[in-house]
């Protein structure tokens, strides 16, 4: 913090302070947290700028008592994704696209325009991440150093939010205009950022907290108040005794972890559990306080407004002060808001069109709170009581009413039979799935799992209907994702007729999880190419979509069919078949299947009126018990020890700790180290960033590293199965903290997928079509020019063109053309010097404008250029012998089409 920077104080002024430091000073410590690599230094960073906070803060409020000031104004900018009801915005990228787009006057079809509004298009580094688009197109049109101090920031903030609250967009630009007119591009980048709620800091929320308060995480757990855990934390020296639940602070609740059907009586201690069914509406709590009452969300949001503050208000409270008995003051009760139906007194799935959170009094439906478990009553907390304990008060406090208020009913079971039993009763009554509870539980504010575990239909396999659907669109992904397709619009196809293969297909769904990033990096090779442009004005006769449109979209027969599986078929007009899938995620691409064979609307409808829309139909089955009669031992049949060379053994990496998740899910196989770093150590780092290691390749492998080329190595290249890349990569993601894409001077071998997807990025050199060089990469291409002694195909070349939309350019304008240029020397010494000259100059110029020029007279050539008539004669002659008839032009005809720009008529140079 710039201390400099702070005006003198004054012991009378009620200073905050926000409103004495510089928000560039917030801005470059993120900068330089962001930037470094260390976690050590990205802490350090950090705790500078909170210790620089409190000094100043102890000098400012020196003399003075019940100070309320805190870092506050900086913490809510640092964690932004915590105050998502304080700072609703309602602002996204292509909105902040088009503002800077007005404000700064861009010609809208210019280039700094074009990067804004298709910020996840692949045309440069930092495809996906908005922000740096923004500071790279702002850096030259900003002032310098930003006037703007933290507190100024704040309000501005507040007054967007309140603004889109009351849906005022006019005070909303206003507002922005303020922010963008006074803050530098490194400010804006930021500002950026904290406007999305997005700050890629490469730091974690729970280490933030560590160093702000060692009870900081734990308070913001049962408070969801960022500003309180600042408030009352901010003495570090100083420790809550009793950090709990309290009466109107929403907390973050317990959660259930997914469990393992067959493991179930291991996880319960082999004691005996409950049961419930696992409900499909929101999460609420509920604090009662005499006769005022509050809703709070999972999230923390207040939905007090809708249920009611009082008896006498709201579609919920008037029946729940009833519920509670006489002799209780004040209480906290967490459970499910259900949507009941009075008609048919059953509870509505939240796949069916209605906001339990927004339901009108006219409805049909009335709210329903089922209430499963109490965490006070009468001031007294109850979150280190046991479940079983818990349950107990539960049922003295409360006198359900039905529809309005129940309390959730459990059985009490102990074996994995009953589990699967209620299991297959969930999905008979087409319920969600059920929920198993250790009755010692203890409650765990935002803690998952210990001992809370949850069974759903599609957690287990074999259980689902899964929906084989076309991908026939694509989206653009950001972050981890940018510059490549991360999300896919699937359909069914319209049902052909009988012989026939399907021409016209209707979107279904969006989907983009269920694949690990290797699964994602492959499928967007096989499909590259494939990608066009969607224009909502002109789309695709054959693929019908509702109002969810693609970015791109892809021919139905160049494009997979996906495995999907959902929880349900759910009503909704965003997608042209009137229904969508609820929860989808990819299981498999089914390599065995043609385009052609997807689901077709007919076997879709089947499927939706099968179960009601649930895709859940099959029961689970166990497998019966192995005999319990003792088996006749046998005695072990002793292994010959063979031993390995320490080189071939799998390393023991069972103690590295883990740090990123970078590599999570990619298989490594890393033949070699280098000079610098050995095998053993790559294979640690990989495993540090969440990747695994394999001795050998195989079918699951991502890419051979190899820091020296040894006869492994070139064995594994000789098999042209795998990818084989330079151990610098590595070195390098390790140094981002990041996966980093290839490039061709990585690379020490390609696969056939990976060289056609090279093919379409960069040119035979190694230097990329769309993206910036620099220097050093400038250096390495040029290093490698001499290496190559094949030529790149010219079918390559004129598709790389028509897919950039190049042919137009005037220099391809000879891209078609194969010209041989005759060099006839039977004349003087003087005019044979300058004969060949011209035609050597010709030569280059041809080369440039995209022709193939080649050495000698062959089949296939298109254009023969002559320098000396007298050779004209023989060229005819030899042309007769030729199945392609080439054309005889005069070397004018070159430098006519070369001035003009373009192809000039070549019957007026004929010969």
């Amino acid at each position: 913090m710039k201390m400099s920077s702070i005006p003198a104080l004054h012991s009378s002024s009620p200073l905050t302070v926000a409103s004495q430091v510089p928000f560039a000073d917030l801005c470059l410590t993120l900068e330089r947290i962001q930037t470094c690599k260390s976690r050590p230094d990205k802490t350090k960073y950090f705790k500078d700028f909170l210790d620089s906070w409190r000094k100043f803060h102890d000098a400012l409020h020196k003399n003075e008592k019940d100070v309320t000031d805190s870092f506050y104004p900086a913490m809510r900018l640092i964690l932004p994704q915590l105050e998502r009801e304080r700072m609703a915005y309602g602002i996204k990228e292509t909105m902040l696209a088009k503002l800077y787009i007005e404000l700064l006057n861009l010609p809208k079809d210019g280039k700094d325009a074009l990067k804004l509004l298709h910020y996840r298009m692949p045309v440069g580094g930092d495809a996906g991440d908005f922000a740096m688009i923004a500071y790279f197109v702002l850096k030259s049109r900003c002032v310098k150093q930003g006037q703007l101090t933290i507190q100024q920031v704040n309000q501005l903030l507040d007054a967007i939010s309140n603004n889109n609250a009351a849906k005022r967009k006019d005070l909303i630009k206003k507002s922005l205009l303020q922010l963008i007119t006074q803050c530098s591009a490194l400010e804006q980048k930021w500002l950026i950022r904290m406007i999305l709620k997005d700050l890629k800091l490469g730091i974690s929320q729970q280490t933030l907290f560590s160093i702000f308060h060692a009870d900081a995480a734990e308070l913001h757990s049962v408070t969801t108040d960022l500003e309180k855990v600042c408030r009352e934390l901010h003495n570090p020296s100083v420790f809550l005794s009793d950090v709990s639940i309290s009466l109107f602070s929403p907390f973050k609740p317990m959660l259930a972890a997914i469990a393992n059907i067959q493991q179930i009586e291991k996880q319960m201690n082999k004691q005996s559990f409950y049961i419930e069914t696992k409900l499909d509406g929101e999460r609420m709590q509920l604090h009662k306080d005499g006769d005022v009452y509050k809703y709070f969300s999972r999230n923390g949001y207040d939905y007090t407004p809708q249920f009611g503050a009082s008896p006498l208000e709201g579609s919920l409270t008037p029946f729940a002060h009833k519920a509670f008995k006489n002799n209780i003051q004040n209480c906290i009760v967490d459970g499910e808001m259900m949507a009941y139906s009075p008609i048919t007194q059953t509870f509505m799935q939240k796949g069916n069109k209605f906001d339990i959170k927004r339901m009108v009094d006219d409805s049909e439906l009335q709210t329903c709170f089922c209430v499963f478990d109490v965490l006070m009553v009468n001031d007294q907390k109850l979150g280190h009581e046991i479940l079983s304990k818990r349950y107990e008060i539960l049922n003295k406090i409360l006198m359900p009413i039905a529809g309005q208020i129940q309390i959730v009913p459990k059985r009490q079971a102990s074996t994995q039979k009953e589990v699967v039993d209620a299991l297959n009763e969930a999905i008979d009554n087409r319920e969600e799935g059920i929920v198993v509870k250790d009755p010692m539980s203890i409650y765990k504010p935002d803690k998952r799992g210990e001992g809370w575990l949850k069974i759903k239909p599609e957690y287990v396999n074999g259980l689902m209907d899964e929906l084989d659907l076309l991908i026939v669109g694509g989206y653009w992904g950001k972050g981890l994702r940018g510059g490549m397709m991360s999300h896919f619009l699937c359909a069914v196809a319209e049902t052909p007729l009988p012989g026939k293969k399907p021409s016209v297909f209707h979107s279904i769904c969006r989907v983009g999880s269920g694949y690990t990033m290797k699964e994602l990096y492959n499928l967007s090779l096989k499909l590259a190419k494939y990608w066009k442009p969607y224009c909502k004005r002109d789309p695709p006769y054959n693929i019908l979509c509702g109002i969810e449109k693609p970015e791109v979209y892809i021919e139905p027969c160049n494009s997979v069919i996906v495995q999907i599986k959902a929880a349900e078929i759910v009503s909704s007009d965003m997608y042209k078949t009137d229904c969508t899938l609820r929860f989808p995620r990819i299981e498999k691409i089914r390599e065995d299947k043609e385009w052609h064979e997807c689901m077709t609307l007919d076997l879709l409808e089947q499927l939706r009126g099968k179960a009601s829309g649930k895709l859940a139909s099959k029961h689970f089955e166990m497998v019966d018990d192995e005999p319990q009669e003792k088996k006749r031992k046998t005695m072990q049949k002793v292994k010959k020890k063979i031993g390995l060379i320490d080189h071939f053994k799998a390393p023991d990496l069972s103690k590295v700790n883990k740090i990123s998740s970078i590599f999570e899910d990619i298989e490594f196989c890393v033949m070699t180290g280098t000079g610098r770093y050995s095998k053993y150590e790559l294979e640690s780092k990989i495993a540090e960033y969440g990747g695994s290691i394999i001795q050998n390749p195989g079918l699951d492998t991502y890419c051979v590293v190899a820091g020296v080329e040894n006869v492994r190595v070139k064995n594994i290249i000789s098999s042209n199965k795998y990818d084989v890349v330079k151990a610098e990569w590595l070195l390098q993601c390790f140094q981002t903290k990041s996966f980093v894409p290839w490039r061709p001077a990585y690379m020490i071998h390609m696969s056939s997928e990976t060289k056609q997807h090279f093919a379409c990025k960069y040119d035979f050199y190694g230097d990329s079509y769309t993206v910036d060089t620099d220097m050093a990469q400038l250096k390495e291409v040029f290093s490698g020019i001499n290496n190559f002694e094949e030529e790149l195909s010219w079918d390559v070349l004129t598709d790389l063109e028509t897919h950039y939309s190049w042919e137009s350019s005037p220099f391809s304008m000879f891209r078609q053309h194969i010209i041989y240029l005759d060099l006839y020397d039977k004349v003087s010494n003087s005019d044979a010097k300058f004969s060949q000259t011209r035609l050597l100059t010709g030569a280059l110029m041809l080369r440039f404008h995209g022709a193939k020029v080649v050495s000698q007279l062959e089949e296939g050539v298109s254009h023969v250029i002559i320098g000396n008539h007298d050779n004209l004669k023989k060229i005819k002659t030899t042309r007769k012998m030729f199945k392609r008839k080439f054309k005889i032009l005069s070397y004018q005809w070159i430098r006519d089409s070369i001035d003009a720009g373009k192809l000039q008529d070549e019957k007026f140079y004929l010969l």
